[in-house]
């Protein structure tokens, strides 16, 4: 695969990605951006980006919006 293959490839990824927020209420919070993978564990979930770094987040979805902004929003339970 040559370099301008690579390119297309990560554009290509970067379309799918989303960027997770945490909504306490007041403020909207980013918490990481290029999520590849969410996965539910306990009272949380674990985002995992397209480098295969993780976070884990307590909290409740709010929202995914897939259209527009890729963004997932979470609530923390004790403001939800």
């Amino acid at each position: 695969m040559n370099e301008h293959e690579n390119k297309d490839r990560l554009w290509e990824a970067e379309m799918c990605l989303s960027t997770v927020c945490m909504n306490t209420g007041d403020t909207q919070k980013e918490i990481m951006r290029n999520v590849a993978r969410i996965e539910a564990e306990g009272r949380g979930f674990w985002l995992i980006d397209l480098f295969g770094q993780k976070t884990f987040i307590q909290g409740a979805i709010q929202s995914i919006d897939l259209v527009d902004e890729n963004l997932v929003m979470l609530t923390n339970r004790q403001s939800a």
